[in-house]
């Protein structure tokens, strides 16, 4: 019997650790797989209007439309944004760490600036009553191995131009 063990074991062995292998590769391109089949379907910026009727403090607000083919929720690291009025960059944010079901989830964001923050030609576009607004940023969604550390991560950029009218503060 011990002979029969003896010789068998090193098989058992090598057959064990090919089958931990191929399941851990498996798992491995499963997660990668569902991570980069999200897509953003839809981006818009809603509106740009000033805070108060002082006309100095303003709030541009947009949406992105994510789409999760897959069956299960992918967790997300963050959305970033980076806002431009009339080509002048105004400042950056992000939504960190949230998840994504199943389907398409809409996730609409804020960015706030004053209008000190901008050159004097800006100021006098924005106020004029239009301008043009542009948001670029990504989504970054990393590929978990077994929930437990990130070995990959998938970046999905976006970005929206737009002009917009100036809401009305009244």
């Amino acid at each position: 019997m011990k002979e029969f063990l003896g010789k068998y074991f090193g098989k058992i062995k090598l057959a064990i650790t090919i089958i931990i292998i191929a399941g851990v590769a498996i798992h491995l391109v499963l997660v990668y797989n569902a991570a980069n089949s999200i897509e953003i379907t839809d981006k818009r910026i809603i509106s740009l209007y000033p805070q108060s009727v002082l006309l100095d403090e303003y709030e541009v607000k947009f949406s992105l439309s994510i789409k999760n083919p897959k069956g299960t929720s992918i967790e997300v690291d963050y959305i970033s944004y980076r806002v431009y009025i009339e080509d002048e960059f105004l400042g950056e944010g992000e939504k960190p760490h949230f998840s994504i079901d199943p389907g398409i989830t809409n996730h609409t964001l804020l960015f706030s600036f004053t209008i000190y923050d901008l050159s004097s030609s800006t100021q006098r576009v924005l106020l004029s009553g239009a301008a043009n607004v542009t948001i670029k940023g990504e989504v970054m969604i990393p590929a978990k191995f077994l929930g437990l550390f990130t070995w990959r991560h998938i970046t999905i950029p976006y970005t929206l131009h737009e002009r917009m009218e100036v809401a009305s503060p009244y």
